[in-house]
């Protein structure tokens, strides 16, 4: 891929149509292409370590650190999906695993 701009690796794009999240107390549930999720974690976005915490924005707006718990493949539970679920829970209240 040719990158994006000065200083990117590489560039994906898709519609927000295509990236859900919904909220709910202290997790964050994300479903977004398994193409993208593998790219978020290869660029380091997103941390391989399930013990690392990092920052989540939402419009804009920092609300807070996070880290993940939990992350379904597509096809899990009979899903004809081709996206991926992320759970983030919020820092210091995700049981440790």
């Amino acid at each position: 891929m040719e990158p994006y701009q000065k200083g990117t690796v590489s560039s994906l794009g898709y519609p927000k149509s295509r990236i859900r999240f919904t909220s709910e107390g202290q997790e964050i549930r994300l479903w977004f292409p398994a193409m993208l999720a593998l790219e978020l974690y290869r660029s380091g976005t997103l941390p391989q370590d399930a013990k690392e915490e990092f920052s989540v924005s939402v419009s804009g707006k920092k609300v807070g650190n996070y880290r993940v718990i939990d992350f379904r493949y597509p096809g899990a539970n009979g899903s004809h999906s081709e996206d991926i679920l992320m759970v983030l829970a919020k820092v210091g209240l995700a049981s440790s695993q």
